[in-house]
């Protein structure tokens, strides 16, 4: 379907065309006669209020200025602001010329300025002008009702994907570009050279940038247009129409809405089948996280998946709910898991069990920023709209990235110590395992079943005088070594006097001892402070 002529937008100039403005002379902005028509309204007040909405060609005969400079030019700045489409005055009775400000004042803001030198009736104009735009609307909503009854059709039809667009190209005769929000290429209808490409891309590049440029429909003056391809809730893609030479119409916008509902729905049918498919993935996937499979299965399963992912490593993360999973809505969250990972550069394998989500997550970018694309793909999944009402949010965990395939298993491992920390020790919102630190080694010491007899045999003393006498040592003592042994620092830290801190160090070196801040020492006494936080976090959660 090309664009007709009753679908092109109904303009000053088209307007200067009709017979009834033969006698009719645009005196300024002629540069404004491309401004849409939607109304064409008689109006004698002088203050208009909030009696238009835009777009409005108006009919005055002057009457409520009569000649009175600043009160016409009032008028026409109101007429400006409000976004007039034109102002058409009758002269004759009260009105016998046009002063010479309103017309700079209409040069300067390209607002076409008309007059009839004759007496005319503007009853006979609006009835026309009126039912012409009231036909076209009409024309529009019947054309509305064919494209979608087409979309319907498109949609049963295999690739129907890119049958939406090329439709969308030929039904409107403009630059289509859809732009996925994951690594899979931008489409261009119709194709066009590379130098077009990026100039269009640098053109949209705000809309993708900025999702506060909202909704296509707000503005008739813009030549791009963009919509949102959503489904389940979440944002897969931006379709975008671009006009050469001219602002894009109501049609145009009301047209792309439908165009990207139409590739929503086509989406949402995709992704139902593909997870339905993934049973025989997820076997597969269970056996390389207990590291069952060799390199060349894995190399070769990874092929038959996605041939085009190049792995640059490999590492596990685990998503722990503590509130219950719906699971009938579980290929919701697969499908928007899937693509949420696959925006910051992963291509992800997905399981659930256990209240838990594990991704298996194949890095097909650069390895330096593969934390940092990591916590935003988490953050993401965190505000998932499903999961962001719930009362306990999820807690995550992420393994090393390996470079070897075959040694996903260790990854799993680390992130299962990830998780196993964070719910030990309080406070510790830490999803990397290798930024643990400290807490590696004393969940590794945990297991071995003495380490609280470590912990006693450097901080039972301290302890103990604490309970008798509330002395504080304890956390001196911690602060102490976080300052590096600076008294100045750690009385500021705790609020006290040095007189206070004074005493307080004397006694901890009658209890743990002079040296104990000898280099040796000092760093087992810190790995006990460790491990005791370690202890009370675990009991507290326990109990």
């Amino acid at each position: 379907m090309g664009r007709t002529i009753s679908l092109k937008k109904y303009t000053v100039a088209d307007v200067l065309s009709n017979p009834l403005f033969k006698e009719a002379e645009v005196v300024a902005g002629k540069r404004g006669l491309h401004q849409t028509i939607k109304w064409v309204h008689i109006m004698e007040v002088t203050e208009i209020g909030k009696l238009l909405n835009g777009n409005e060609l108006i009919l005055s005969t002057g009457v409520g200025w009569q000649e009175k400079r600043q009160t016409s030019l009032s008028f026409l700045k109101q007429l400006i602001d409000k976004r007039a489409a034109g102002l058409c005055i009758e002269l004759g009775k009260y009105t016998s010329f046009i002063p010479e400000e309103m017309i700079q004042l209409a040069n300067q803001n390209n607002f076409p300025l008309i007059i009839f030198p004759t007496e005319v009736r503007f009853i006979d104009i609006s009835q026309e002008l009126n039912s012409i735009i009231m036909n076209n609307h009409y024309k529009m909503l019947t054309d509305l009702e064919e494209i979608s009854s087409k979309l319907n059709q498109i949609l049963l039809l295999p690739d129907a994907f890119k049958r939406v667009l090329r439709f969308l190209h030929q039904t409107l005769h403009l630059q289509v570009v859809y732009v996925p929000n994951s690594e899979n290429g931008i489409l261009f209808f119709p194709d066009t050279s590379n130098d077009k490409k990026e100039l269009l891309l640098k053109d949209i590049d705000p809309y993708i940038s900025n999702y506060t440029v909202d909704s296509t429909l707000e503005s008739n003056y813009s030549n791009i247009a963009h919509q949102q391809v959503q489904a389940m809730g979440h944002t897969f893609a931006n379709l975008f129409i671009i006009a050469n030479d001219s602002a894009l119409t109501e049609f145009d916008l009301l047209v792309l809405d439908r165009c990207a509902t139409a590739l929503s729905q086509d989406l949402l049918r995709v992704l139902y089948v593909e997870e339905k498919k993934k049973g025989q993935e997820n076997q597969w996937a269970k056996e390389w996280l207990e590291g069952k499979l060799q390199l060349e299965d894995i190399n070769d399963f990874l092929d038959s998946l996605k041939p085009s992912v190049k792995p640059n490593g490999v590492c596990v993360s685990i998503c722990t709910f503590f509130n219950r999973v719906d699971e009938e809505n579980m290929t919701y969250y697969f499908a928007v898991f899937r693509s949420i990972f696959e925006q910051q550069g992963f291509y992800p394998l997905i399981l659930f069990e256990a209240n838990q989500f594990i991704f298996i997550l194949i890095n097909k970018r650069n390895e330096k920023d593969w934390k940092q694309r990591i916590s935003q793909a988490l953050n993401q999944v965190k505000n998932t709209e499903r999961i962001d009402f719930m009362s306990v949010p999820p807690k995550f965990s992420v393994g090393k990235l390996l470079t070897k395939l075959d040694h996903v298993h260790e990854s799993y491992v680390m992130a299962k110590e990830a998780l196993q920390i964070q719910r030990k020790v309080k406070n510790i919102n830490q999803p990397f395992y290798e930024e643990l630190h400290i807490y590696r080694l004393i969940s590794l010491l945990s297991k071995q079943e003495n380490l609280k007899d470590f912990v006693d045999e450097y901080l039972e003393v301290v302890i103990s005088q604490d309970q008798k006498t509330n002395g504080a040592l304890l956390e001196t003592l911690k602060v102490l070594l976080d300052v590096n042994g600076s008294k100045k620092e750690a009385a500021k830290k705790l609020f006290i006097v040095r007189q206070t801190l004074y005493h307080r160090l004397e006694k901890l070196k009658e209890l743990l001892g002079s040296d104990f801040m000898d280099p040796e020492k000092r760093l087992a006494i810190e790995v006990a402070l460790y491990a005791h936080k370690f202890i009370k976090d675990h009991r507290k959660d326990s109990s």
